[in-house]
């Protein structure tokens, strides 16, 4: 599959998606992978990545590990840090056998 165009190369396995990508995003998106990975990723990465990117509360940007594929909501291997208040909580990835989500209220930075 040819990524999105928008999809800028960070470093050599660090990829962005700017907010520019989709309206409504309100952090990038970085997807951490090799070149031939981001080739080989489905178009359901990028669009569920850059979906998260639109989060109400989201910190800093939408993450998707090396191991991203299309998932339900998140791409599976997507990270996200809400804010405790403004944020959303979306646990819900997958209903595959062995996929766990957690939560962690961490105290955010001023």
């Amino acid at each position: 599959m040819t990524p999105p165009a928008a999809l800028k190369k960070i470093s050599a396995t660090v990829w962005e998606l700017p907010v520019s990508y989709k309206p409504g995003m309100l952090v990038p998106a970085r997807i951490f992978a090799t070149e031939k990975l981001i080739r080989e990723m489905d178009a359901g990465v990028y669009e569920q990545v850059s979906n998260v990117a639109c989060l109400p509360g989201i910190i800093d940007y939408a993450f998707c590990m090396p191991d991203g594929h299309w998932g339900y909501g998140f791409p599976i291997g997507g990270v996200a840090a809400m804010h405790p208040e403004t944020g959303v909580i979306s646990p819900g990835a997958s209903v595959s056998i062995s996929t766990a989500a957690c939560a962690w209220f961490l105290p955010a930075s001023p």
